[in-house]
């Protein structure tokens, strides 16, 4: 039995919106509103829960459930929702995720019913049932909600049970009157520190940049907190913060503990609709200068900074990994890159990816899987969060954690928190931090740090400079090769093996090998005769014969066939031209954009005798190597990139043809 409440609407306007925000200084209760961003990437909404009926508080081992008005008592005595309270438990094995989809699977579908609040960083531990009883978080199910459309019209939408009072006749619920009211002073003259002195935070990158030189680690996002005494409510502060740097995560969050989080953060993570997922990752930031041609200006800077461009490519790659196994084969696309994006006081790029989810998975699937998002962590992220661990001064509590927006329909919004104030017994936390590749700069990445502070110590009334030094120096050569990856295997020719067996030795991004495969419509046995390896040694425990090597394993393979290889500073995220040469096999439109991730090169040209070359780069140096007889092809960069123009996946795919067919025979 499904629960079905009423719904009662009635025109609201934008001053009861501000009204209701301001009241979540007090009360329990949650904003979540995609405010600004790019046309057509962001949709312009809002959800405002101002009269929460039920709190889930999620834990690392399960789920709890508190009324929160008489609506609420009424909502949990439905009978629908019997079988759910009964089985409310906490311990070993219990999934708080199928916790909270099996409560919204209570409720018939509706854009309405649904749940809002916010989770923690530690929610990448909800992956596994059970994981430690630490409090991740807190989402509310809402009585009445205002609601703001694209347009920007407010709603109210009052739920209607029968024999359930309106929140009018409810009795007020409040926090303890010792933690009730604006966010007191600190009792003693105790000053807040930060995390780092200036220049601490340039010394932690540089130890980073140090294990970035492993191959375990093709990125790393490392952050530090900054705390200051304030005057303002957070809902005083979270007002003057929309005003003046409206964001597509604009949020505001009162558990009823006494902390209050706001912010105003670049990444709206992901949106769910229908079956249909897209996915917004963020890199890259200067300075906005002001006026138009000043902001011109910026834009130069943030499209010529190459080491943003690698940056937000593997952030792309990366996350294209985490969703791959949720989606559809081959659905996941780029279907916008580098795109700028304005705020306040920063420039931003975006990409965006969209895929259609498999039968069975959803938005609940999607939240786990991108939970602690590479964009806060790195890749792979296991090894990330181990260095995050080792080098960081302090937890990062709600910084890199998620606002999370459910409803009973499927629908789904989900914003990284970044760009975002604690604040509690008045002081306020601002965590900030920057993704790192091998060549960033430590001096940089300590200035953008500063940067990304400045409108949230503005709206408390703060003078930004002397939080802040002046605006970093942005630099750099023009990459000048930004695509649009289609990801399908059209146009792609040759036969080839109906299976490959996939052997893979902890490839950061091996989920979107699979992905690729199976989008060009070959299957993974283990039982396949062909092989494709990945992988740091995946080659050197592989075939002597009929393999295809992509990555550091193609550099694996041709060291161990007589190639002069050498280590190099990684190159990850990195986009160049290649060029089929004549003997490729596929047929040639020209010039095609490949990604390189990659810990190797090639020392010298020479090449032993029965080997030959299917691509080069604008300098001639070999991207495809092939040994016919030995039924052998290894491609130095990554076709599985989200980066990687089409022909790419026909050099894959005539790459798979040749090493599955019994003689090497050309294909065509």
């Amino acid at each position: 039995m499904t629960i079905a409440p009423g719904v009662r609407r009635r025109p609201a306007t934008a001053a009861e919106a501000e009204s209701a925000l301001l009241r979540l200084q007090d009360g329990a209760g949650a904003y979540f509103g995609v405010d600004a961003g790019i046309a057509g990437l962001h949709p312009l909404q809002a959800t405002l829960i101002a009269a929460p009926a039920l709190v889930l508080n999620v834990f690392g081992d399960g789920v709890e459930v508190r009324s929160l008005s008489a609506f609420g008592n009424c909502l949990l005595a439905q009978p629908g929702l019997d079988a759910w309270t009964a089985g409310l438990q906490r311990g070993l094995g219990v999934s708080s995720i199928q916790m909270l989809r099996e409560f919204l699977g209570c409720f018939a579908p509706s854009p309405d019913l649904l749940l809002l609040g916010g989770l923690r960083f530690d929610a990448h531990r909800l992956v596994a049932p059970g994981n430690g009883g630490d409090l991740i978080g807190s989402l509310f199910f809402g009585e009445r909600l205002l609601r703001r459309n694209s347009s920007g019209a407010w709603e109210e939408l009052q739920l209607v049970l029968d024999g359930a009072r309106t929140v009018s006749s409810a009795p007020p619920v409040r926090e303890p009157a010792s933690r009730a009211g604006p966010d007191r002073a600190l009792a003693d003259d105790h000053q807040p520190g930060d995390d780092h002195p200036p220049g601490g935070y340039a010394a932690m990158v540089r130890r980073a940049v140090e294990l970035l030189r492993e191959p375990t680690l093709v990125s790393l996002t490392l952050s530090q907190s900054y705390r200051r005494s304030v005057t303002l409510s957070a809902a005083q502060a979270f007002a003057r913060l929309r005003a003046v740097n409206p964001a597509p995560a604009s949020f505001f969050l009162n558990d009823g503990s006494g902390e209050r989080l706001f912010g105003a953060s670049p990444d709206l993570q992901l949106t769910v609709s229908a079956g249909r997922i897209e996915a917004f990752p963020v890199c890259g930031t200067v300075a906005r200068r002001a006026g138009a041609v000043g902001e011109a200006e910026s834009l130069r800077e943030l499209l010529n900074e190459e080491v943003d461009a690698a940056s937000l490519a593997v952030c792309t790659d990366a996350l294209r990994n985490d969703l791959a196994a949720l989606c559809e084969p081959g659905s996941l696309r780029l279907q916008d890159r580098r795109r700028p994006m304005s705020l306040a006081t920063v420039i931003h790029a975006v990409d965006r990816l969209e895929g259609r989810l498999r039968p069975g998975c959803d938005a609940w699937d999607a939240i786990v899987a991108t939970a602690a998002p590479v964009m806060v962590t790195g890749t792979p992220r296991a090894a990330a969060l181990a260095a995050i661990a080792q080098l960081e001064a302090s937890p990062r509590g709600w910084y890199g954690g998620l606002m999370v927006q459910v409803a009973s329909n499927g629908d789904a919004l989900v914003g990284t928190i970044l760009r975002a104030a604690a604040v509690s017994n008045g002081v306020a936390e601002v965590r900030t931090g920057g993704d790192l590749m091998v060549d960033s700069s430590p001096e940089r990445e300590e200035q953008e740090s500063r940067l990304k502070t400045l409108s949230v110590w503005r709206a408390f009334g703060l003078e930004p400079d002397a939080q802040s030094p002046a605006r970093p120096v942005v630099g750099g050569a023009a990459l000048g090769l930004e695509a649009v990856a289609e990801g399908a295997a059209a146009g792609v020719s040759g036969a080839g093996p109906s299976a490959l067996r996939l052997q893979d030795h902890g490839d950061p991004f091996g989920q979107s090998v699979r992905d690729c495969v199976l989008g060009l419509g070959i299957g993974l046995s283990d039982a396949a005769t062909t092989t494709l390896a990945i992988g740091a040694g995946a080659a050197l425990d592989g075939p002597t014969t009929g393999h295809v090597a992509i990555g550091d394993a193609a550099y694996e393979v041709l060291a161990r066939n007589g190639f002069a290889v050498e280590s190099q500073a990684p190159q990850h995220g990195r986009t160049l031209l290649a060029t089929a040469t004549p003997q490729a096999p596929w047929p040639n439109s020209g010039p095609f954009i490949v990604a390189l991730y990659a810990s190797y090169r090639l020392a010298n040209a020479s090449m032993p005798i029965g080997w030959e070359t299917w691509a080069v780069d604008g300098k001639g140096t070999p991207l495809i190597l092939v040994e016919r007889g030995r039924r052998i092809a290894c491609l130095l960069f990554r076709p599985d990139s989200l980066l990687c123009e089409p022909q790419a996946l026909s050099a894959l795919r005539a790459s798979i043809s040749l090493v599955g067919s019994k003689a090497g025979s050309k294909a065509g």
